[in-house]
């Protein structure tokens, strides 16, 4: 009798393990807490050294136009200029906007900080590590003091990117549903995202798939039902996401058409943009209306062929897109001209295009441009007497008539001495490649390389000049693909800094039936 009341004190003394997860559990939850605050503070510390609003024109009077009057911009998303009728017309100041916008790029770290931990994988010090450098990125916090859409557009594509991963994992059609509903959110703040938005329409089940496939693959089975269902399982997956991105594209571009009183589009200035940006490879034979071709035979009168001069050839005076503007007034026409024109050069000189491209992708190599065209990020330009008064009235803002407002606030300093990192940043595909070849989740790694590539074309064959502006997003990418580099660095050492997210049900029902089994152990025995 005394070994079993012996016994009995020991089952008593020794702790459940289950109860133990449980305890460590609710531990990383409140490290979780602790990390939001963390972010919050940062964001609220920041906000209160650098309060005041920044203005990027003509972007910023673009989208202030559109919460002025409803006005839908020809080259640009509007759905931010909506944001700015809300948070900062009615209450007729930019405070709010500006609040909003630093806790939306708190939520932004947070996110980022939940991939790592939830579908990388990582420990939790790893994911706050690199959720706190995501909420210090100098490429992100500059922009959450100017009325830009940025740091709302880049919330939504952390979104995408976490609800995308999620769907890599469980392979589930209504995850697919969330993303192409967030995608399209997406380019409604920053058009830049279609082509993203569309390849991955496509890519996204592919990859699901593939990855599904390889290991049935590998197993070479008589039998070839498993290959075969993996197959029909991911083509109705890949029909549905292009069902789907139709449907909701269709959707934006006829809200668009609505608003603007003109046919369903994307943008309807687009073939003006291609053409002002392919410009020095474009030659007369190329263009589908001969008076748009007679403009660019007489190109060396406006500097058609000089590199840096593309971007004003869409705007400036007596340059290439106005002059053909003035020749054709009919808005449709021009700009269909002037994309097919930009279509040809593609089609009969796709290497100039290229070359055009990795020009645009070296002047990101250059310190002396690159340092001019971060400053011009920061605006630049001269505003109207009218822009002043509306800013006055509207929302009691009062600044300068021309930008930049010197001196340089404490965030813009930050933004123009981070320029080493931003050599990192343009390399992010090939840093997202490593993350394929050593990481541990390569599908993820994949998907990550894909949209690093697809941004990288985008901002060098589609812009007109390197823009630090224009990398915002792919910084988010390096700094997740350097997270999982890392990761596959100490876990390679033999520290493996990470477990599985904790199923608290799962554990719960576990706990209850060892305390059952407990209480049975110690009942009195004959």
């Amino acid at each position: 009798m005394e070994r079993s009341e012996h016994a009995a004190i020991k089952i008593e003394a020794a702790p459940a393990p289950q109860s133990i997860c449980v305890d460590a559990a609710f531990s990383a939850a409140n490290f979780w807490w602790l990390f939001c605050s963390l972010v919050l503070a940062i964001k609220l510390l920041l906000l209160w050294v650098d309060p005041t609003p920044r203005l990027f024109m003509g972007d910023s009077w673009s989208y202030i136009w559109t919460a002025l009057t409803g006005w839908i911009p020809e080259d640009r998303s509007y759905f931010y200029g909506y944001l700015v009728r809300g948070l900062a017309l009615w209450p007729h100041s930019f405070t709010p906007l500006v609040l909003t916008q630093v806790l939306a790029s708190g939520a932004t770290a947070i996110i980022f900080a939940l991939i790592c931990r939830r579908l990388f994988e990582m420990s939790n010090r790893l994911s706050f590590l690199f959720g706190s450098l995501c909420a210090v990125d100098p490429s992100q916090v500059v922009w959450e003091r100017y009325v830009m859409t940025e740091t709302f557009s880049l919330l939504v594509y952390v979104l995408v990117l976490y609800w995308s991963f999620t769907y890599l994992r469980s392979r589930r059609l209504w995850q697919l549903a969330v993303v192409q509903a967030l995608s399209v959110l997406l380019i409604g703040f920053r058009m830049s995202y279609l082509l993203v938005v569309q390849g991955c329409t496509i890519l996204l089940p592919l990859i699901a798939f593939a990855h599904c496939a390889l290991p049935v693959l590998r197993r070479r089975s008589g039998t070839r039902a498993p290959e075969a269902r993996v197959l029909i399982i991911g083509s109705i997956h890949v029909i549905a996401s292009i069902a789907m991105m139709l449907v909701v594209h269709g959707a934006y571009k006829y809200a668009n058409g609505r608003l603007s009183h003109r046919e369903p589009a994307y943008l309807y200035n687009a073939g003006d943009h291609l053409a002002a940006v392919w410009a020095p490879a474009l030659k007369p034979s190329d263009a589908t209306d001969p008076r748009f071709g007679e403009i660019i035979a007489n190109g060396d009168q406006f500097k058609i062929k000089d590199l840096h001069f593309r971007n004003a050839q869409q705007y400036g005076e007596g340059l290439l897109i106005p002059r053909w503007h003035q020749i054709e007034k009919n808005r449709r026409k021009n700009d269909r001209v002037s994309r097919e024109t930009s279509i040809n050069a593609l089609r009969h000189r796709p290497l100039e295009i290229v070359g055009l491209a990795v020009q645009t992708y070296m002047e990101y190599w250059n310190l002396r441009l690159i340092s001019r065209y971060a400053r011009n990020d920061l605006g630049y330009g001269t505003l109207k007497d009218e822009q002043l008064k509306a800013l006055d009235e509207k929302f009691g803002f009062h600044t300068v008539d021309h930008l930049p407002v010197l001196p340089y606030s404490l965030l813009q300093r930050y933004f123009l001495a981070a320029w080493p990192y931003y050599f990192v940043v343009v390399l992010s595909p090939l840093i997202c490649a490593f993350a394929v070849w050593f990481g541990r989740h390569r599908a993820f790694a994949f998907l990550l390389f894909t949209h690093a590539s697809i941004l990288i074309v985008v901002v060098t064959a589609l812009s007109p000049q390197a823009s630090i502006r224009y990398v915002q997003p792919v910084s988010l990418l390096t700094l997740l693909s350097i997270a999982l580099c890392v990761d596959w660095l100490a876990t390679r050492k033999g520290r493996r800094p990470w477990s599985p997210p904790v199923n608290f049900a799962s554990l719960k029902a576990t706990e209850l039936k060892l305390r059952a089994r407990k209480d049975s152990n110690l009942r009195p025995t004959d």
